[in-house]
């Protein structure tokens, strides 16, 4: 019977304990668990979220107009900059049949920062005079990829001579449309 009665209080003893101290251990365990899975998880979508973008425009380091003819002359060609045109230009179209909507979005590319930042600050006259170089196009005028071509020369050739005009740099090497809608 003693023995009996040491064997029960031992099993009683185990579940008290299991009871006091085995769920507390598990519920941390858990918990711990759930922290871990919780903190890598907003690291993964960050580090997706974050892969891949770039800054909207580039940015230049060189500030002085010194510094930037140092770099054009110690490589020729320099590194392309993009300007886009934002936003898009609309203007109708005269066309023989109906009305037409001409939605043109562009970015402008020079090798220079003094040029991108002429076009910066010049930037409400070039987009003044490419709307009425735009609305006096017909729809005719933009049937084939020539005369797409023709139309962005004259746009580039626009924006080189409000520069021209404001004293500033007008290297402007191209313009690219980089939409180009007609409804």
């Amino acid at each position: 019977m003693a023995n009996e009665e040491i064997e029960l209080a031992d099993d009683e003893s185990s579940e008290a304990s299991a009871a006091r101290g085995g769920m507390p251990v598990k519920k941390i365990a858990i918990i711990a668990i759930a922290g871990v899975l919780v903190l890598s998880g907003s690291v993964g979508a960050t580090l997706y979220l974050t892969s891949g973008q770039g800054p909207a425009e580039p940015v230049q380091t060189q500030t002085n107009p010194e510094d930037a003819a140092d770099a054009e002359v110690d490589s020729p060609k320099g590194e392309a900059i993009y300007l886009p045109l934002d936003p898009p230009i609309t203007v109708s179209l005269d066309s023989d049949d109906s009305r037409k909507y001409l939605q043109i979005s562009m970015s402008v590319m020079s090798r220079s920062d003094s040029v991108i930042h002429a076009i910066r600050k010049h930037r409400p006259a070039i987009r003044n005079n490419l709307n009425f170089l735009f609305s006096g196009l017909r729809f005719t005028d933009l049937a084939t990829r020539e005369g797409k071509e023709q139309v962005r020369e004259a746009a580039r050739d626009e924006i080189r001579k409000i520069l021209q005009e404001n004293g500033a740099a007008s290297d402007v090497e191209a313009l690219y449309f980089t939409n180009f809608v007609i409804d």
